[in-house]
């Protein structure tokens, strides 16, 4: 019986043009793959970005619905309005807030001085263990919230938006006003722009 010494394998073209083709589809399957790995980390990326804005925006809300009117002295010896909102020449507003339990009875206030300052595109707290500080008094804690902001405006409610406080208010020291609502407008460079108002203790 005669056979046919062709029909045993692959001539070396045939291979060669499988290589070709399987090197074509595994180099499409690898280019897929790796924009669905990109994708997804840009997914989980964006997820986490807006858990954290969630999480700042939260704490400010709990700052401010804290609001009491308690002055301090400040590091210079100088009183300080209970609630102090200045633009320029950088955002920075500092108020006194309660809320914080002392279940242990310890020698502590339940009141706390807390402020927010945008520096270099980053959302700043910072918080005071005292609230009457001295010259060497150090914030108690600092910590950079959330960063790539681009522009911050927080607005004081008393009969109309402003941009500073404290207000004048007849029969009442203007250090000591708390303003009726706050609303907070941050422009985020991944995100746009996000605007929450915080309704206060302070009269419309």
């Amino acid at each position: 019986m005669l056979f046919d010494m062709r029909a045993k394998g692959f001539t070396l073209i045939e291979l060669l043009v499988a290589i070709a083709i399987f090197a074509v589809i595994s180099s499409i399957v690898y280019g897929t793959l790796s924009n669905i790995l990109l994708l997804d980390q840009g997914a989980r990326k964006n997820l986490q970005s807006l858990a954290d804005l969630q999480r700042v925006m939260t704490l400010i809300e709990r700052d401010l619905l804290q609001l009491v009117p308690r002055t301090i002295i400040n590091e210079f010896g100088d009183k300080a309005g209970a609630f102090q909102l200045r633009e320029k020449p950088s955002l920075e507003l500092e108020f006194t807030r309660g809320g914080y339990q002392n279940p242990g009875q310890l020698l502590r206030s339940t009141l706390k001085r807390v402020a927010y300052s945008v520096k270099d595109e980053a959302l700043i707290r910072k918080t005071w263990a005292v609230l009457d500080r001295a010259s060497q008094t150090q914030p108690e804690h600092e910590e950079v919230l959330i960063e790539g902001v681009t522009e911050m405006v927080v607005s004081a409610w008393s009969k109309e938006w402003q941009t500073s406080w404290p207000a004048k208010k007849e029969g009442q020291p203007a250090d000591a006003t708390l303003p009726a609502a706050v609303k907070i407008e941050i422009l985020l460079e991944q995100y746009g722009k996000f605007v929450m108002v915080v309704p206060g203790p302070g009269s419309t």
